[in-house]
């Protein structure tokens, strides 16, 4: 079985709250795709949003999105954006 390079995760301490925050059933989505992010930080669904490539943004899950930082095979989570449907001002309709 090949090896698989898998950057080592970190959080500032604004991210890691809010990750501290979520209910378990979110908590696990997110763990789960942070858990993808580290093995492709640079996934074609992910964005740069600065000048350079090493600062990205991505929706991990429907209600989560990650800007975060990529340098010497460490993925630094540096914000969470966490949405939730009770807090929509107008709602789709079907």
């Amino acid at each position: 079985m090949p090896h698989e390079d898998v950057y080592e995760v970190l959080y500032t301490e604004p991210a890691a709250r809010d990750r501290d925050r979520l209910d378990p059933a979110r908590r696990a989505s997110f763990d789960k795709a942070v858990g993808i992010l580290a093995r492709d930080p640079y996934t074609e669904l992910s964005r740069p949003i600065g000048p350079g490539e090493q600062d990205r943004e991505i929706r991990l899950t429907s209600q989560i999105v990650a800007e975060y930082m990529v340098s010497r095979g460490r993925l630094l989570l540096v914000m969470l954006r966490i949405f939730d449907d009770a807090d929509i001002l107008l709602p789709e309709e079907g």
